[in-house]
């Protein structure tokens, strides 16, 4: 079959956009990036992120294969369970993974979003151009779509890909009533410092995983600990990588979600000093046992973050057009199910593999599409509401937690490795 010429431009240089044009170049698609951050530096969020079987697929399928042999050995050392306590560390339920999966691709894997990122770019030099702001798109009579940036700039493609986030301009003007809503749950919290006093006051269950902390009250404490294996130093300097990375040193997360009444947050929370949230955090675990508080107090005020949650609505089916979206663009969640990233590499992996089948004239591009579209949809909608309902679960009513551990616990294992084995 003769190749269809057609190229690829995808807004938004995160994950998926990246993996996406990973995948698409690997196959010999046409491709280009591009990404409102100043530089690949620019982006210090350091924190882990827990890559699940179908997260790991999607790069397999989309990395070559010299970059999936730097992912695959640059993980944390810290294990993939799951523990549930309260808040004087008597452990309600814990989910092991001890064992490594028998399928040597198809594994659950951690490693920090900065060093993914410098992988996912490696090999793009030429296909990413950065301090490119997405203005708006036109489209054209033949079919095609402009790009139109704000230093006056413009690209022209066949296919136009959104992949630039929840705030996403590509949606706001292709898909305005699919913007997310806010989800009435705030995150606070920050890293520490990975040192031996931090490894004592830690809850031996975070060396086997992430661990959710529930008190008697409307909120819980996410933490998981971070800590770059030593084979991960030689791979990443393959890509010319010294490290640490800024930003990407080994960590203890601590965060605290719940509604902003919870906390006595008022109206502007983006305007909130970090001194603040501090003695927020403290007075809410004052009561905790000492380990945790000790924890909590260590956290430096001046790093400590507040992120207001957003979700998306399931959207009703859309007319396909060369203009698409994926990953946070389309479907954002909250984090109380851990899998968001995942979805988002799923999406960058399948699409990549209908646009692949479309080059290779074996569908039509808007039935390659159209395709991917009915399917992200109902996997995609479907994980957002999973990690609503969790939030829901995790931030409700006084002892309501605690109360559907004790009482459903193996309903909440049955769900979490459901999705953890996706």
């Amino acid at each position: 079959m003769i190749p269809q010429r057609f190229h690829v431009v995808i807004i938004g240089g995160g994950l998926g956009g990246l993996c996406l044009a990973q995948g698409l170049k690997k196959a010999g698609v046409s491709v280009a990036v591009f990404e409102r951050d100043m530089s690949p530096d620019a982006r210090t969020q350091g924190y882990r992120i827990h890559i699940d079987p179908q997260g790991s697929r999607a790069l397999h399928e989309c990395l070559p294969e010299h970059l999936w042999n730097i992912f695959a050995s640059t993980g944390g050392e810290f294990g993939q369970g799951f523990t549930v306590m309260t808040e004087q560390m008597q452990e309600l339920l814990s989910i092991a993974h001890g064992h490594r999966a028998i399928d040597p691709i198809a594994q659950h894997r951690s490693i920090s979003r900065i060093t993914l990122r410098r992988v996912l770019l490696a090999g793009l030099e030429d296909t990413v151009q950065f301090n490119k702001r997405f203005q708006r798109y036109e489209e054209t009579a033949n079919g095609s779509v402009i790009a139109h940036f704000d230093d006056g700039s413009c690209a022209e493609a066949d296919i136009l890909v959104a992949a630039d986030g929840v705030h996403s301009r590509v949606r706001k003007q292709y898909l305005p009533h699919a913007d997310p809503v806010d989800a009435g749950v705030v995150g606070i919290g920050g890293k520490v410092p990975l040192t031996e006093i931090i490894l004592e006051l830690a809850p031996r269950q975070l060396f086997d995983g992430p661990v959710m902390v529930v008190p008697g009250a409307p909120g819980s404490l996410f933490m998981a600990m971070w800590k770059r294996a030593p084979e991960a130093n030689r791979q990443l300097r393959l890509l010319g990588i010294e490290e640490p990375l800024a930003g990407d040193e080994d960590y203890l997360l601590l965060a605290l979600g719940g509604r902003p009444a919870y906390f006595g947050l008022k109206n502007d929370l983006q305007s909130v000093p970090g001194d603040v949230l501090k003695n927020v955090l403290c007075r809410e675990t004052a009561n905790w046992h000492p380990n945790l508080r000790k924890l909590v107090e260590a956290l430096d005020e001046s790093e400590i973050f507040l992120n207001p949650l957003r979700t998306s609505r399931s959207v009703e089916p859309w007319k396909t057009t060369h203009i698409t979206l994926l990953g946070d663009a389309i479907h954002s969640m909250t984090p109380y199910r851990g899998i968001g990233g995942n979805i988002v590499l799923k999406d960058a992996a399948l699409l990549c593999s209908k646009l692949v089948g479309a080059f290779q004239g074996r569908k039509s591009l808007l039935d390659a599409i159209a395709e991917y579209e009915t399917s992200m949809r109902e996997y995609a909608f479907a994980a957002v509401e999973d990690s609503r309902k969790a939030m829901e679960q995790f931030t409700g009513k006084k002892n309501a937690v605690m109360f559907s551990m004790a009482k459903a616990g193996m309903r909440v294992v049955n769900t979490f490795l459901r999705w953890r084995s996706a």
